[in-house]
């Protein structure tokens, strides 16, 4: 439960969240043709309480060649053992990492979710982090194909923890994997993410060099520039991966993120909040008080306003080993462990 003195804090993070529920992006959905450009609107002009300090020198998490196992009773910690075989030794639970006072920390997750098709993933996982302290927002995105454990289940790439458990599982894993405890969450299907952007008239991105690739099975051109994008474009733009990577995806998502962020905050943006709001529902599901986002989205102006507040971080591919499951042959992320720990307890140091 979060204290008393941190319910403003907790407030301040819901506005972050109105912007942040609105940006996952999972597998594309199949609603209406592509566009390579807006067709509405042409280019425009112009993160639980603080933990004591961690020195833990841990093992490293080597694949094994042979048959898959389980690992040694009692590795796990205090978390849930597995319920099935790992082709990986299961590590030890990560340390907690060191928060900032009064910091919290709420998980976004992007569902490929949709009526008439069976299970789904959270392609985008992202952790926003508040520090009201030092007044700043961290974000931090996780790769989908990271090969981690699940609590109480098996190794398996981290964008299953949902739909085998829910966003609780997801916080489970992220504790377990990373020593990052998370106070909330936020799921957002791709069309909830279509429908809260077209309610804002859209988006402006910043496109760094123009990207040829493919969306929907089809040909998708984003021109580099500053381009005002609606719903579907920009949910395009947030997940096409086939002509760079994974990785750079990751970088997109997190523009998409500031970008819903600074337009919320907008005069003109503000004024649909209450529409958005009535919407709720049919947008996103979350853990959190919604009473809480409305009157308070202004209290997140002193962030936007200035975007040396926001802090971008990730798992890329220095903190990672590509690596092939023997078993399937799938092709996923083994996390290099000092070296993620080495980089969040610097990221999130108080």
């Amino acid at each position: 439960m979060v204290k008393p003195s941190s319910r403003r804090t907790l407030k301040f993070v819901s506005a972050v969240c109105l912007a942040g529920l609105l940006t996952g992006c999972g597998r594309g959905p199949r609603i209406g043709p592509l566009v390579t450009a807006d067709p509405n609107a042409p280019p425009t002009p112009t993160p639980f309480g603080p933990f004591g300090s961690v020195s833990v020198e841990l093992p490293a998490l080597a694949p094994l060649a042979g048959t898959p196992l389980v690992s040694i009773a009692g590795t796990w910690g205090d978390f849930p053992g597995p319920s099935e075989p790992s082709a990986i030794e299961i590590p030890p639970p990560m340390p907690p990492i060191p928060m900032p006072p009064n910091s919290i920390n709420i998980i976004l997750l992007g569902s490929d979710r949709r009526p008439g098709f069976y299970g789904s993933r959270t392609d985008t996982i992202m952790i926003v982090s508040l520090d009201s302290s030092a007044g700043t927002v961290r974000l931090l995105s996780l790769p989908r194909d990271l090969y981690v454990y699940i609590p109480g289940w098996t190794v398996n790439r981290i964008n299953t923890a949902d739909q085998h458990g829910g966003p609780e599982l997801v916080a489970l894993t992220l504790l377990y994997n990373l020593g990052i405890e998370a106070h909330h969450w936020v799921r957002v299907s791709f069309n909830g993410f279509i429908t809260a952007v077209n309610l804002l008239d859209g988006i402006d991105i910043q496109v760094e060099r123009s990207i040829e690739d493919e969306c929907d099975e089809r040909p998708v051109l984003f021109s580099a520039g500053l381009q005002h994008m609606n719903g579907y474009t920009a949910l395009c733009y947030a997940r096409v991966r086939k002509s760079s990577s994974d990785f750079e995806r990751i970088k997109r998502q997190q523009q998409v993120l500031v970008a819903v962020f600074e337009r919320v905050l907008t005069l003109d943006g503000l004024s649909k909040v209450p529409q958005l709001y009535e919407q709720f529902g049919e947008l996103a599901e979350t853990d959190m008080d919604l009473g809480d986002i409305l009157p308070l989205v202004p209290l997140a102006a002193t962030v936007a306003g200035d975007s040396s507040r926001i802090e971008h971080y990730s798992i890329d591919r220095t903190l990672v080993t590509s690596w092939r499951v023997p078993s399937s042959g799938a092709q996923v992320l083994l996390p290099n462990r000092e070296e993620i720990q080495a980089y969040l307890l610097q990221a999130f140091a108080p």
